[in-house]
């Protein structure tokens, strides 16, 4: 059903399903590509309990252009490319009858912390915004098909007082950033400072 210009998902709970469904997209021309384009920047052959915890997803969305008639389709893929103490890394996948499996670029803030005395444990003086960059690799991210966006949220040390996070909507064929926080100040509490918004 449609919500919102997105396709929702059916979501199953049975283990048996869910490893159905991931042999499935395993077999995709998606994760073929995902696993040529990514040898070097995910570790495709590393611990394989870290991979069967974060099995491959997919999602199908489609959206309408205001010129045209038609209804678009795509299939969106979440594939596992790595993890350590507390963050896990995933590589997302468009796939498009006109373009084929395509990894996404996602949009992120170039930013400096500018910490008092120039020391980590010092007060947060700034956080200026320098540029954008993009990147294909998203960590501890999450896809919601109720609303069309993909949440990130990059812990800077385990107990998650200083991190990074993102939100990028899918908008006609697209995603696209709207918001990014950072709190970059090591002092157990989370009072991220908003860089970019466009909510």
């Amino acid at each position: 059903m449609h919500r919102n210009g997105f396709l929702t998902a059916l979501f199953i709970a049975l283990p048996s399903l869910v490893i159905a469904q991931d042999k499935a997209i395993e077999s995709s021309a998606a994760y073929s590509h995902f696993k040529q384009g990514f040898t070097q920047l995910c570790f495709l052959d590393g611990d394989t309990a870290a991979r069967d915890y974060y099995p491959s997803q997919s999602w199908e969305l489609s959206w309408q252009y205001e010129h045209s008639d038609e209804i678009e389709t795509a299939t969106l893929y979440k594939f596992f490319c790595g993890s350590g103490a507390y963050n896990a890394n995933h590589v997302y996948y468009l796939d498009t009858e006109f373009d084929g499996p395509q990894p996404i670029g996602f949009a992120m803030p170039h930013f400096d912390v500018i910490y008092e005395n120039d020391d980590f444990d010092g007060a947060v003086l700034d956080i200026p915004l320098t540029g954008y960059e993009s990147t294909s690799v998203l960590t501890n991210s999450e896809f919601d098909p109720e609303t069309g966006t993909i949440t990130s949220h990059a812990l800077w040390r385990g107990i998650g007082d200083a991190f990074s996070s993102g939100t990028w909507r899918f908008i006609k064929g697209s995603f696209v950033l709207k918001s990014f926080d950072v709190d970059a100040q090591y002092d157990g509490k989370q009072r991220p400072k908003r860089l970019v918004n466009f909510e």
